[in-house]
């Protein structure tokens, strides 16, 4: 008798592959979300206010550089920005970080870049957690329009 061949478990994705697909679903959410902020499916750059499509043009960028870490899920420094900001002008750094100053003060800045320069290691619970509420914010989203 020919036994049934054994199905193999698709290994669970790694951590960095997790953390990846963690920030596409949020570089999504901050994008949509501001242009429902709008009503429309444009959006305004942050730092410079150029109008673009939320999926053509715009990016969510960090107001501190590194990108992982404590710095690569952190929503209070992540906003969209238009791709001449956030790659060729480098994060447009002093307009970003002037801005939110503006709204949250220095003392909540010191504390941001405080934060950025701690080792931050994500789990996987935790970037499981992270994911699962990206994808409820955007099916909300798709579901108001």
């Amino acid at each position: 008798m020919r036994q049934k061949p054994k199905t193999r478990k698709k290994p669970a994705p790694s951590l960095a592959k997790l953390k990846k697909t963690a920030w596409g679903l949020l570089s999504e959410c901050v994008r949509r979300e501001a242009s429902e902020y709008y009503d429309s499916d444009y959006l305004g750059c942050y730092t410079c206010g150029a109008v673009k499509l939320w999926n053509d043009g715009m990016q969510a960028g960090h107001a501190i550089g590194g990108r992982d870490g404590a710095v690569l899920l952190d929503e209070e420094i992540i906003r969209p920005q238009c791709v001449r900001c956030n790659i060729m002008l480098h994060g447009n750094y002093g307009i970003f970080a002037t801005k939110l100053i503006i709204e949250n003060g220095m003392d909540w800045w010191e504390k941001k870049l405080s934060d950025s320069r701690q080792v931050r290691k994500w789990n996987r619970g935790e970037l499981e957690e992270k994911l699962e509420g990206y994808k409820l914010r955007l099916e909300a989203l798709a579901g108001r329009q």
